[in-house]
């Protein structure tokens, strides 16, 4: 599945496992906790705040562990 992904490449991209750690693991406890009664407009609000960072963040990590595979491997033959 990936098999693209060599383990210098995965340790280059892991530099953003603490951030991803850190948005889900505030998400997990927002939605856990429960620090409001359930008024949309906090929870949405909330949500956003943590999730589209973390989605983002995850595309970004996708694209640059490919980017850095591709340039290595060019390196590599030429």
């Amino acid at each position: 599945m990936l098999e693209w992904l060599s383990r210098e490449t995965a340790v280059d991209a892991s530099i953003n496992a603490v951030p991803l750690v850190i948005l889900a693991y505030f998400s997990l406890l927002f939605e856990s906790a429960s620090p409001w009664s359930f008024d949309p407009l906090p929870v949405l609000l909330t949500h956003t705040l943590t999730l589209f960072p973390l989605v983002l963040l995850l595309i970004a990590t996708y694209v640059v562990a490919r980017v850095i595979e591709r340039d290595r491997n060019r390196a590599r033959s030429g």
